[in-house]
């Protein structure tokens, strides 16, 4: 895709083909006997590390040794990555190419997730787009590059009729959507959700906003389908999180909210997506259990878990909507925060949450409180500690295929996973205080 994307931007690009080296290229601009621009791709999806170093200088100083011994000159060297540099990467690069560039005279120029993005909105690399993320554009927008702009609407209790509404459009991946003043490329499917008297439509996708500053967010869009009652409410909860999550300003692992969006029959909680592995990706589950290392892993990201639903809960509401897939752990530290703001706010619906980690009494449509993330975190841990998640009729002890477990550990895990919800542990700060105690015994060994 690079030499494409060159070639678009700047105009007459040429692939190299590495036939016994590449020369330090992977794409350029100009000709091998005189005067050339190089771009180098490293594909460092998760970041720049230091270990990544190495490679990146190397390629620099291949591309300067082969243009000295073949006869050319490079005006300028441009890295390609995928990703984000860090503090630490970014005072790397800034001191790194200042220093070569007054060696040898080559401009050193970076395409960062953010630089690639930008080349890629121009409009000369519009058939790039087409190519690599079809289908790009919204149905009806397919011959402009520029967005139209957002018309204000007014939300009232009757719903325009409107011959084509893109709300009511499925997310598809690799579909980009305009909402609000943004553009926002889908990652994928969104998971969709339908209301039992069919008066609204809930769904979640994550996406690249594209437009201006690119961000990766989590998308939550409530669709009304049909004017009732039930439809207003919702929505009006579903605004209320959003107002939340702004008073909240995504403190201690909590969600920050980039925009409240509303439109016709629509209205859409755009919050930042925090970047790092998934719960899942970390710890499973898995079909068999951790070892003793993993486990107090497990037991740290539980205990931060724990402190962000502190947060919530002292904000009045809950979440009740926890599983490997709604936690990330981010930073250096690898901090569990939360991708979205859950059903905070939102009333109880029969069977919602994930499924396996739901509390008994959300089948039925009840629990709005405590005890259900309660139940929540003691069943990630559960499922992620055995390989099987807790069952209703009997869950065995993690000490029976994890020896190092503290057996205090296991009484109080196998509480939380009670079906009755008033026979659960209160508070999430007390949960956390023993899951750090747990984490510090298995770390040691230590099976008291």
């Amino acid at each position: 895709m690079i030499a494409l994307l060159v070639e678009a931007v700047r105009g007459d690009a040429r692939l190299v083909f590495a036939n016994g080296g590449d020369w330090g290229i992977d794409a350029l601009v100009g000709d091998l006997n005189g005067r050339v621009m190089i771009w180098q791709a490293k594909y460092f999806p998760h970041g720049v590390t230091n270990r990544h170093r190495g490679q990146i200088e190397g390629s620099f100083a291949s591309a300067v040794r082969n243009a000295s011994e073949h006869g050319y000159r490079v005006q300028e060297w441009v890295l390609c990555v995928p990703s984000s540099l860090d503090p630490q990467m970014s005072q790397w690069w800034d001191s790194w190419r200042q220093t070569q560039a007054r060696l040898t005279g080559i401009r050193l120029v970076l395409w960062d997730e953010t630089g690639l993005r930008s080349q890629l909105m121009r409009p000369a690399a519009r058939y790039v787009r087409r190519a690599y993320y079809h289908p790009y554009q919204d149905a009806g927008d397919e011959d402009s590059d520029h967005p139209k702009s957002p018309e204000s609407v007014t939300v009232t209790s009757a719903l325009p009729r409107q011959p084509f509404d893109h709300t009511a459009t499925p997310w598809v991946g690799g579909d980009e959507r305009r909402i609000g003043a943004h553009r926002y490329l889908l990652h994928a499917d969104s998971v969709e959700q339908v209301s039992i008297d069919h008066s609204w439509n809930w769904r979640e996708a994550t996406a690249d906003r594209v437009q201006h500053d690119p961000l990766r967010v989590r998308l939550r869009q409530l669709q009304v389908v049909r004017d009732t009652s039930t439809a207003q409410r919702r929505r009006d909860e579903v605004r209320a999180q959003g107002h939340l999550l702004r008073k909240l300003g995504g403190r201690g692992g909590l969600p920050s909210l980039d925009d409240l969006t509303e439109e016709a029959a629509a209205t859409t909680l755009v919050t930042v997506l925090p970047s790092g592995p998934s719960w899942r990706q970390a710890f499973g589950p898995t079909d068999t259990r951790l070892a003793r290392f993993a486990a107090a892993g497990v037991l740290g990201a539980a205990a931060e878990v724990c402190a962000t639903l502190a947060v919530l809960h002292g904000a009045g509401t809950s979440h009740r909507a926890l599983g490997p897939d709604s936690i990330v752990l981010t930073g250096r530290t690898r901090r569990a925060a939360l991708v979205d703001g859950g059903l905070a706010v939102l009333t109880p619906q029969p069977g919602e949450g994930i499924p396996g980690y739901r509390a008994p009494e959300q089948h039925r449509g009840g629990g709005c409180a405590t005890p259900v993330d309660i139940y929540q975190v003691a069943a990630l841990v559960y499922h992620s500690m055995t390989g099987h998640p807790p069952s209703p009729y009997a869950t065995p002890p993690i000490r029976a295929s994890l020896p190092e477990w503290s057996e205090h550990l296991d009484d109080l895990l196998l509480r939380c996973l009670d079906p009755d919800p008033s026979r659960r542990p209160v508070g999430p700060r007390a949960l956390a205080a023993a899951f750090r105690e747990g984490r510090r015994l298995l770390s040691q060994g230590d099976t008291r």
